[in-house]
């Protein structure tokens, strides 16, 4: 997992000088990620690797396969049988631009999403996954913002918050921080990057 920001910048929107709480930050830094991919449903980085989906089910209807994550790049596909899926023979969804939530086979290609005997994971697409290669300024400032307000949940945590749960944290240090909600502003700048499930098309 990638980290949306830096002790540095938490530390400067704290006010914080001198190296005594780094090790807390940076703890602090990694777990605030996480809640924003959790929450979000997607992660703001790129990552390079190989998913796998069954050749049959809800996610696939008709020519289109609905992917599980943002992919932003295809480096190679394989249908379910084997056989190389090139470039020429699909076009990703949306059309204009990623991340993208599917890969459809051209209809003038005669293709079909097949297996060649037990369809569980017998489709893989190599590729770059995420929303996005970096994360976008909103994504950096609620890691921030969420950071910094992880860190103050030691001696408070009443002020601007919603009823959504968060996790506890347990610190480099084995203190418990245990916050029952999340900061509005936090989520105001998340929730327009929550990512829809798709589970049918028309």
């Amino acid at each position: 997992m990638t980290d949306y920001t830096t002790t540095g910048a938490v530390k400067a929107y704290l006010r914080v000088s001198g190296a005594g709480d780094d090790a807390l930050l940076a703890e602090l830094v990694t777990r605030a990620s996480g809640l924003i991919d959790t929450h979000c449903g997607r992660w703001f980085s790129a990552r390079t690797e190989t998913r796998r989906y069954d050749a049959s089910g809800p996610h696939i209807t008709g020519r289109l396969l609905l992917l599980d994550a943002d992919l932003l790049s295809v480096t190679a596909i394989t249908n379910g049988d084997g056989t190389a899926i090139t470039p020429a023979q699909i076009i990703l969804r949306p059309n204009n631009w990623p991340p993208y939530f599917g890969v459809a086979l051209r209809a003038t290609t005669g293709l079909h999403w097949v297996h060649g005997g037990s369809p569980e994971g017998a489709i893989s697409i190599e590729g770059t996954w995420g929303y996005s290669p970096t994360p976008p300024p909103d994504i950096v400032q609620a890691s921030i913002r969420l950071s910094a307000w992880l860190y103050r949940q030691r001696d408070t945590g009443t002020e601007g918050l919603t009823a959504e749960p968060a996790p506890v944290v347990i610190t480099p240090r084995g203190a418990a921080l245990a916050p029952s909600r999340l900061p509005n502003d936090v989520l105001n700048l998340l929730n327009p990057y929550r990512r829809v499930r798709i589970t049918s098309v028309a």
